[in-house]
């Protein structure tokens, strides 16, 4: 009986080995065949409606997205899903048909536009030009919700603020979800030509459940760093040109703003209506031309809430506006230098973008009515305003050698009133092989600040001891000295330089990278966003990676290090610090990650009229623990917290304190329509065995979508800070802000049938109170409506 038993589970498990196998070869034998896919030529009217039953998709070529790319190494996927391809000269078609044994488990939920992560989506990448540099990338959900967006593989970003105008729709039914997209081939960028354009592309299905599946057409190897070298080939649009590739866009914006005194008496209210003009013109099928004419640069969706309490460096925000979206990775660079944020309320702006055979570049003028700059330190910095109008400029060229070498130029200029800077510098980055990357950037910049700029940094009371920006006579006791006004002291112009190299190893299983990072004290980037000056780093970092068979509860476990030292440019120790940290994921969409820190860092200067490190600081010590954790338990639910506790300095007081806080987030789909998204911040510092602030921030937003073109969103931003007054060493407790809450709320409507044709209606206030929740009184509240259309051509 033993041996009938043994044989016949010899028997079955050879059977099943064979079959295994079978399956395994006919997967990658089906993965090759399809490396190169031919894409049809069809003619006649398509109706995006996920319904597929115009006869042109019976002859469109089809192409299997079967390929478990993550969280496994290239495994046949669990589910099926075919992608159906065609274009007709003008348009791309696809559509994805998306099987799945249990529709009811599908994530799927009426979202704004590149809000859909997390979602069941299919999609495709597009590198138009087959370079491996850059690519598009275009998502659905299962009910039609837009993803789209730029992937770079010179800067390694990944940035959804681009927008293109294309159609699409979803269907979810009893076998799963249909999905299908029109893409206008006048949104892209490529090279037009008589015979076949060979593009890149890649074609995606996002599949989460208890785990997230990434699934592909394509065999990525973990080992090679480059993921868009690894796209297949799709021949097809034969003579494609891109068409007139005009885009006209008027807006009106008008509304109504009232705001108190500031002793909370009268209101005083104004009333605006501007109207605009943007112009999207593709002058050649390599060159476009952005152009807007008294611009409505103001942004509808507010920021992402952040504290900023024992901070002594200016916060850095998204940009949201259209305008600089479009094409904005054509001025990207090694240094954040193009940073459109610190463009404010211009009444002109052009930007014009191109690309030929291995060329491209970018070109933007606009001016502004207000000047903010960002003054860099290496312990603070600040943001000056200059009065009256200024002109900014970027101009970015980049070459691509070959396939592994990229050369790149930059320049910038701002200027004004007795101010300009400029920045000019080159870069270069090398492939070495498919595992290593070397690259560098080295910059030289001229500066000149207005002479009086410095004593905005005075105390109100010092300003007329401060009146010689050559001469400051004035004694610590009567002028209060910082760092901002040490370094915008002076009448001449100054030069400096900021030089990064880097070298980074990336394979299946080991990251390693060392990098120099140099800004030195008369370097200014005022386009970008440069708020360390003075400042040499050393960094050398790495990670190593495992991961686990399919089908067992975790998927990844990394152990990740890092050591940094920065000096100032007399090699003057500022900081040096050592990280280590434990990264799991695991099934439910888990992230957990647990490290710790162990920092030598100086605190604030002791005399504040001079700039030196050594003797005129004390060197702190800083052990910090910190644990974050992401999940996706149930269907439609995305919890997160974030807790860090240990040392931490004081810079009011220049002392070592205990820092506790507390980041908690949940973002809750209620239904299709109705989401509830909530953050709550808590910091606390402590030091000498009392309380020194509590703070306090609160986000709450919640969204109804009506569809995928409407919605209505409310948005509250409470911040509550509470300062003790008798445990700040070098201020008065009668100069404190015991107490201070502040609640801003938004009411949004909007419509939106593209990206460019929109309708904003909305309301917002602020409140403010000193010591009690009930005190808040309403000190600012406006009214407003937007409306733009895109006509095309």
């Amino acid at each position: 009986m033993f041996a009938v038993k043994t044989r016949f589970l010899f028997t079955h498990s050879i059977f099943f080995i064979i079959a295994f196998l079978a399956s395994s070869l006919s997967f990658a034998q089906q993965a090759a065949e399809q490396t190169n896919i031919m894409i049809p030529r069809m003619s006649g009217d398509i109706t995006i409606d996920a319904k597929l039953d115009e006869p042109q998709w019976q002859n469109a070529q089809k192409v299997l997205v079967n390929n478990v790319t993550r969280p496994h190494d290239n495994i046949p996927s669990p589910v099926n899903t075919e992608a159906l391809l065609m274009e007709d000269g003008e348009t791309f078609y696809l559509a994805f048909i998306a099987h799945d044994p249990n529709p009811e488990q599908i994530r799927a939920f009426l979202r704004d536009r590149d809000k859909s992560w997390g979602d069941d989506v299919v999609g495709i990448k597009i590198d138009t030009y087959n370079d491996q540099r850059t690519a598009y990338r275009f998502l659905v959900n299962p009910l039609g919700s837009q993803i789209d967006g730029i992937e770079s593989e010179i800067t390694k970003k990944e940035s959804d603020s681009w927008d293109g105008i294309w159609d699409s729709a979803g269907e979810i039914n009893d076998e799963g979800y249909v999905v299908e997209l029109a893409l206008p081939l006048r949104m892209l960028n490529f090279t037009e030509k008589k015979g076949l354009q060979d593009w890149g592309i890649e074609l995606l299905r996002l599949y989460p459940r208890d785990e997230r599946l990434r699934l592909s057409n394509v065999y990525l190897d973990r080992a090679n760093n480059c993921e868009l070298c690894q796209l297949h080939t799709a021949e097809g649009f034969s003579g494609a040109k891109q068409g007139d590739n005009l885009t006209i866009t008027p807006s009106v914006v008008t509304g109504k703003n009232e705001e108190k005194d500031s002793d909370n008496s009268d209101w005083h209210s104004s009333n605006n209506t501007e109207a605009s003009l943007d112009l999207r013109w593709g002058i050649t099928p390599d060159l476009l031309l952005n152009a807007t004419i008294n611009p409505d640069f103001s942004t509808v969706e507010t920021d992402n809430a952040q504290l900023n309490i024992n901070n002594n460096f200016a916060l850095y925000f998204q940009e949201k506006r259209p305008f600089f979206l479009d094409n904005a990775d054509y001025f990207d660079s090694n240094y954040n230098l193009v940073y459109t944020r610190n463009i404010n309320a211009p009444n002109y702006g052009a930007k014009l973008t191109g690309r030929q055979n291995n060329h491209s570049f970018g070109l933007f003028v606009t001016d502004d009515s207000s000047t903010s700059v960002l003054i860099p330190g290496n312990r603070a910095s600040a943001i000056a305003e200059i009065d009256g109008e200024s002109k900014a400029t970027a101009f970015r060229y980049r070459y691509n050698y070959n396939d592994d070498i990229t050369l790149g130029w930059i320049s910038t200029l701002r200027s004004a009133d007795g101010y300009h800077n400029g920045v000019h510098g080159i870069d270069a980055r090398f492939r070495l092989n498919q595992y290593d990357v070397f690259k560098f950037q080295s910059l030289y910049s001229n500066t000149q600040y207005p002479d009086d700029m410095f004593q905005q940094f005075c105390g109100a009371d010092d300003i007329e001891n401060c009146q010689n920006p050559s001469e400051i006579e004035c004694q610590y006791a009567d002028c209060q000295y910082n760092e901002p006004l040490l370094r915008t002291i002076g009448s001449d112009s100054f030069s400096g330089n900021a030089f990064k190299v880097g070298y980074y190893h990336n394979d299946s299983k080991w990251f390693y990278r060392a990098t120099y990072d140099r800004q030195n004290a008369g370097f200014r980037g005022d386009l970008g966003f440069i708020s360390r000056v003075d400042q040499n780093k050393f960094s050398i970092g790495g990670d190593r990676k495992w991961y686990a068979k399919p089908g067992q509860w975790w998927s990844q476990f990394k152990i990740y290090s890092d050591w940094d030292i920065f000096h100032n440019d007399n090699n003057e120790l500022i900081e040096k610090e050592f990280d280590i940290n434990a990264q799991l994921n695991a099934l439910y969409g888990t992230y957990l990650r647990l490290g710790y820190s162990h920092r030598n860092k100086v605190g604030s200067r002791h005399d504040k009229s001079s700039l030196a490190i050594d003797g005129n600081t004390t060197l702190f010590t800083e052990k910090q623990w910190h644990l974050s954790l992401n999940s996706k338990p149930l269907l439609g639910v995305n919890l997160n917290a974030r807790i860090n506790t240990g040392d931490a300095i004081d810079y009011s007081s220049n002392r070592l304190g205990e820092s506790n806080s507390l980041r908690l987030g949940a973002n809750w789909n209620i239904n299709k329509h109705l989401e509830f998204r909530v953050k709550q911040i808590f910091r606390q510092l402590n030091a000498d065995g009392a309380n020194v602030f509590n703070a306090r921030l609160s986000d709450i937003r919640a969204t109804y979508q009506f569809n995928i073109n409407s919605f209505l969103r409310l948005t509250m931003v409470y911040n509550n800070t509470n300062r003790n007054p008798y445990n700040y060493l070098y201020t008065a407790p009668e100069d404190i802000t015991v107490h201070s809450k502040n609640l801003s709320s938004e009411l949004l409507y909007a419509y939106k049938i593209n990206p460019q044709t929109v309708f904003y209606l909305g309301y917002s206030d602020n409140q403010d109170a000193e010591r009690n929740f009930s005190d808040l009184e309403r000190n600012q509240r406006s009214v407003f409506m937007k409306f733009s259309y895109a006509w095309i051509k």
